[in-house]
């Protein structure tokens, strides 16, 4: 694993899916959420793209 670095933002217009979805991902367990803050989440891009495969 790489250093968490992407945000909801990043992976909602790179992978064209709603904020829903990432947060929906997050609670069925598809994604690790990381917080890097109190309001500061990011995620690993490997893992997202495995998520998010076409």
């Amino acid at each position: 694993m790489g250093h968490p670095s992407l945000s909801v933002a990043d992976i909602a217009s790179h992978y064209n899916v709603s904020r829903a979805t990432i947060y929906r991902r997050v609670k069925d367990g598809t994604l690790t959420a990381y917080k890097l803050g109190s309001r500061t989440i990011r995620f690993d891009a490997g893992e997202v793209a495995a998520a998010f495969k076409k």
